[in-house]
């Protein structure tokens, strides 16, 4: 889609809808932001330079559809049927977000998509459901976060595209992000907020590189600022301290240990070392095949020294967090 009047305004709606759901009373009020929220991102992600992008927008609708018309019927049957309700709600919103294990449509999609809607995908438009999802107290969700931490932790280590391995990560983060979920101070809102933030950067050096592929990945090594600024971000989305992506890691397991979820947490971190895997293998590919052809000169040495000063100064977010908590 060109850059003209109606794209502004579909994004307007995209985020007007966000508004009406979170800022609701009601269910059903609930329900007509998501709706609007996705009638107004169908348009957005169609794309005349790629030719699966139609066949995305199509397989979204349709589960974005069975979602909402499953979220609809719990809203109907809410007086009658009400100890049953919540399970159907939260069935319906781990639909829409792509939650294992209703999660096979969520990779496919991302990779007939542009990078500005794999970002928007990954982040804007799971903000809503996981609003809502805060809404409602169940023990049971934390199945989700165990399916969701075991399928993003493995399903990313099989394929060489990027968008599939940024979908495998979302999935992994969502198990991070549900497992934060009635924690105290809206631990899984600042989560949440760290990784968009993390995401958007890397999604927009892909876009820059126009980078799809891992094996596209070692043609920008020659160019030694986006190599290093490629690895610190993939270094941060893996969680390797003292990056910031570790920063949000160390308030969800402190808040993991508060509430008690001790086996929850054992299980996110040693997932956690899968997902650090499948992105430390492109920094140390790179590294090798590339040993010989990276000469720095004293220059770019002192901007190497100046930006890891900076990141490792990220370890003191982390004491100043556990400060706060503690």
């Amino acid at each position: 889609m060109k850059n003209n009047s109606s794209f502004f305004l579909f994004h307007v709606f995209m985020f007007l809808g966000i508004l009406i759901s979170v800022s609701s009373s009601n269910w059903l009020s609930c329900w007509l932001g998501i709706e609007i929220n996705l009638i107004s991102f169908l348009p957005i992600m169609s794309d005349s330079s790629s030719i699966y992008s139609s066949e995305s927008m199509i397989s979204y609708f349709i589960i974005q559809s069975m979602g909402s018309s499953l979220l609809f019927l719990s809203i109907i049957l809410m007086s009658e049927y009400f100890l049953f309700i919540g399970h159907l709600i939260v069935f319906s919103l781990m639909i829409k977000i792509g939650c294992p294990p209703f999660h096979m449509w969520f990779p496919s999609v991302m990779e007939g998509l542009s990078w500005k809607n794999c970002f928007i995908l990954s982040t804007i438009q799971k903000f809503t459901p996981m609003v809502l999802i805060s809404y409602l107290s169940m023990s049971f969700m934390m199945v989700f976060v165990i399916m969701a931490c075991i399928w993003g932790s493995i399903g990313g280590l099989s394929y060489s595209s990027l968008r599939k391995i940024i979908a495998y990560s979302s999935i992994y983060n969502l198990g991070w992000i549900i497992g934060g979920i009635n924690m105290f101070m809206y631990s899984w809102f600042i989560y949440f907020l760290i990784y968009s933030l993390t995401l958007l950067m890397l999604c927009c050096l892909f876009s820059f590189n126009n980078l799809n592929y891992l094996n596209q990945f070692f043609l920008i090594y020659n160019n030694f600022y986006s190599w290093l600024i490629m690895m610190v971000l993939f270094m941060s989305m893996g969680g390797l301290p003292p990056f910031i992506g570790f920063v949000p890691k160390v308030i969800m397991i402190y808040s993991l240990v508060n509430s008690e979820f001790y086996m929850i947490c054992i299980l996110l971190l040693m997932s956690a070392l899968v997902v650090l895997f499948f992105y430390l293998r492109v920094v140390f590919t790179g590294l090798m095949i590339n040993s010989l052809s990276l000469k720095f000169n004293f220059m770019e040495q002192a901007m190497l020294m100046y930006l890891f000063g900076t990141v490792t100064m990220f370890g003191l977010f982390i004491l100043f967090f556990l400060k706060l908590y503690m």
